[in-house]
């Protein structure tokens, strides 16, 4: 993984040049605990090119909707699902509880057999009607308008209710 790349184009959301990104998070080294800071970096840097830039920017994001199968044999298996809990849980509060546009969110179903994903991890852009990796964007695209082959990612997907919810809602972000 190109930290500097994914820092580099992800930090080019907020370009007026940009029409629209692709974002796909699919791979289990985004749920290891190194990989954290990167992680938050990337979702900051997306929800606030959604703030700032609004319905300018069409974002189109793919994270897992399940782990793999293969993930049960990994040593670091219950910090691996732990940490897929919580990051669609923080994506799908984030998307519930702001008012602003915020990017379609698709969650990429991987077969109970399957252990790769078909689409690879990416920040693509548009720029003046030019994809970075028109291929790989191309494959992406067509993978997510694919019947069956992502569900996205809503806020019914996460439980809002709880005693402090009316309050303060920020606590579930």
């Amino acid at each position: 993984m190109n930290t500097a790349l994914w820092q580099d184009r992800a930090s080019r959301l907020l370009s007026s040049g940009v029409e629209a990104a692709i974002v796909v998070q699919c791979e289990l080294d985004w749920l290891r605990p190194e990989r954290l800071g990167l992680r938050n970096e990337i979702d900051e840097a997306v929800l606030t090119a959604q703030l700032r830039r609004g319905s300018s920017l069409r974002i189109t994001r793919v994270i897992l909707h399940n782990l793999p199968a293969s993930t049960r044999a990994m040593a670091d298996a219950d910090a691996v699902a732990a940490a897929f809990d919580e990051w669609n849980y923080r994506l799908a509060a984030t998307s519930a509880l702001l008012s602003a546009p915020t990017s379609q969110v698709h969650r990429l179903i991987i077969p109970g057999d399957q252990t790769s994903v078909p689409v690879p991890d990416m920040v693509d852009l548009l720029e003046d009607s030019q994809w970075c990796d028109p291929q790989n964007a191309d494959l992406t695209l067509r993978t997510v308008g694919a019947t069956g082959a992502t569900t996205p990612l809503t806020s019914y997907d996460v439980d809002l209710q709880g005693p402090f919810s009316d309050g303060d809602p920020s606590i579930h972000m």
